[in-house]
């Protein structure tokens, strides 16, 4: 049965050594307090839509067809408010600029450009503009939850592709609603498989019966993915690929993209190129491809692979809050069923970052090629004895709470 993430949901991450007083724009997420009474507004989707029969409703949705799929956000009293307030910020901060606003039923974000160094940090002002707008709107304070989100945009290409997903905040909402079932977290998804020759000794290290295998995740995304007869691991070596990386504000480095988001790569191997035009051929001919997504290279083939609509399973080493829906171009793939993420389920969730390290990065692997079968691919745990290794996947992939 699959059971909800009960881990509650953070609205305070910052930019570490970043000082919110200086110029900047800035995208701002604020949630209800109570997100389940949606007081700001109502998700309106194309009433054409329901009465189209369900793969036309599909078609649409992934953009397979005409008509495509139009949604909007039919605003309440107290989300017109909210709104208003927004856009006269300025009177009560002359350093700020409103530049846009995606109002949603339990939530806003919006976009704001600091253009003076401010006296106070941004905070400061953030937690006016809640009190002021909760007043304006329910007459007393209360409206909003504890906090702040909020995303420094450095880049203009950032600003642009800031725009453009908060645009298309109620199609994805809508999205998520037609099919709930491919947007659901499960907290403990039990995956069970055949286990191979060569598998046995985990097998018994796990404290499975043979001939098969017990695991448990966290999981969304499209689960019959597991169900594919031929799986194929993705697993590229450091040295075949490797990203551009610049510094970042705050310290340490980022992957470097181009205007359209693209990671641009500063060294590749003939290698990467043969690795990489044989798995993409394999999963335009039905196979699925499983991958941590560790290095360069592993990013790189999974990214060209969503590009082409290509099904991948990826694996990460923390699991998911409760309100999590991937970003970006992974919500699309996730409404196509072209995606399934999975997290060891003894990994949970967790407010904080977590890094991944060379014992988490041994584990994925491991289970990846566990998951693969006959697809697994070949690697060097450098040093690393399978005993120790099992201990990992053992652990991981055990039961919460046991």
């Amino acid at each position: 049965m699959a059971i909800r993430l009960e881990t509650k949901h953070s609205m305070l991450r910052r930019c570490r050594s970043w000082d919110y007083r200086q110029p900047c724009i800035y995208q701002i997420t604020l949630v209800l307090a109570d997100r389940k009474s949606k007081a700001l507004g109502r998700l309106v989707i194309d009433r054409a839509l329901s009465s189209m029969p369900a793969t036309a409703v599909a078609c649409s949705v992934l953009g397979a067809g005409a008509p495509s799929l139009a949604a909007d956000i039919a605003l309440t009293p107290a989300g017109e408010t909210v709104k208003g307030e927004f856009m006269r910020i300025g009177e009560h901060h002359p350093e700020i600029k409103p530049l846009f606003i995606q109002v949603m039923p339990d939530h806003v974000h919006f976009i704001i450009h600091v253009r003076q160094p401010m006296a106070r940090p941004l905070g400061q002002a953030i937690a006016g503009f809640k009190a002021g707008s909760s007043k304006a709107a329910i007459g007393k304070g209360g409206l909003w939850a504890e906090g702040f989100q909020d995303t420094i945009l450095f880049h203009e290409s950032q600003l642009d592709a800031m725009f453009t997903y908060l645009r298309d905040n109620p199609r994805r909402l809508a999205v998520k609603q037609l099919f709930p079932e491919l947007f659901m977290v499960r907290n403990d998804l039990c995956l069970k498989r055949p286990v191979s020759a060569q598998d046995r000794s985990i097998c018994s290290v796990l404290g499975a019966t043979a001939p098969s295998l017990e695991a448990h995740f966290s999981a969304i995304g499209n689960l019959f993915l597991l169900d594919s007869p031929n799986i194929i691991q993705v697993q590229c070596s450091r040295a075949y690929l490797a990203y551009k990386r610049v510094p970042k504000p705050g310290g340490g480095h980022k992957i470097s993209r181009d205007a359209a988001g693209v990671p641009i790569i500063e060294k590749t191997a003939p290698e990467f190129e043969e690795k990489r035009d044989e798995l993409l051929a394999a999963a335009k001919h039905g196979a699925v491809l499983i991958s941590p997504c560790i290095s360069d290279g592993e990013r790189e083939i999974a990214r060209l692979a969503f590009a082409a609509s290509l099904p991948v399973i990826a694996l990460r080493n923390m699991g998911f809050s409760p309100l999590y829906k991937p970003g970006g171009k992974l919500f699309d793939k996730t409404a196509n069923g072209k995606l399934l993420l999975l997290a060891p389920a003894a990994w949970p969730y967790s407010t904080a970052e977590k890094p991944m390290t060379r014992f988490d990065a041994c584990a994925l692997n491991r289970i990846a090629q566990l998951i693969a079968g006959d697809g697994a691919a070949e690697i060097n745990y450098r040093g690393m004895q399978p005993k120790d290794i099992d201990r990992l996947v053992r652990e991981a992939v055990a039961k919460r709470g046991t």
